[in-house]
């Protein structure tokens, strides 16, 4: 009898932990599902372009669970003369969706923090990707390409994750509420 309650105690606070946890896992497609608080997902994808760290992103919230806020992570060039658009301005470039012919793209410059080089930008107003297969963007940061094979998945895993109302992470302040 005292082996099954152990063997039940082990069991529960193992369910009960992965209940709480992070999620930080890669798809079988190569798609990044990272929790960004208890409500919110992070799902991202590297850069197929050689020698890039530039990042394919987009996030899922509740209560909705709409995949929203398409962005682009990219790093600032190397060149001499090269000029950094400032943060919450916008820039011109292009975005092509499986082959076809490049699309002119207004993108927001969301984040660029003069300490990094890091920036992230947002497409304004771009093609449909919910079936893409390859998204290639050419801006002043340069031209990457984004193999989204799988995209369709990745968005409906991360909507199933949503639509299970179990937080992410562990909200801090609700369990020191439960705690006193």
């Amino acid at each position: 009898m005292a082996l099954k309650l152990s063997t039940l105690l082990l069991v529960y606070l193992v369910i009960a932990e992965n209940l709480s946890a992070s999620i930080d896992l890669i798809t079988i497609d190569s798609f990044k599902i990272t929790s960004m608080g208890a409500h919110s997902l992070l799902v991202s994808k590297k850069s197929d372009t050689s020698d890039s760290n530039a990042v394919f992103l987009f996030i899922m919230e509740r209560p909705f669970c709409l995949c929203k806020k398409v962005s682009f992570v990219q790093h600032t060039p190397d060149f001499e003369d090269f000029v950094r658009p400032e943060e919450d301005t916008f820039i011109n470039g292009t975005m092509r969706v499986d082959f076809k012919k490049a699309q002119q793209v207004e993108f927001e410059v969301f984040i660029a923090r003069p300490n990094k080089t890091t920036n992230i930008i947002e497409p304004q107003n771009f093609p449909s990707i919910r079936d893409a297969k390859i998204v290639e963007i050419q801006t002043v940061y340069g031209k990457e390409r984004f193999i989204l094979e799988g995209f369709k998945d990745v968005m409906r895993q991360a909507t199933e994750m949503c639509k299970s109302y179990i937080p992410y992470v562990e909200d801090k302040a609700e369990s020191k509420d439960m705690k006193t």
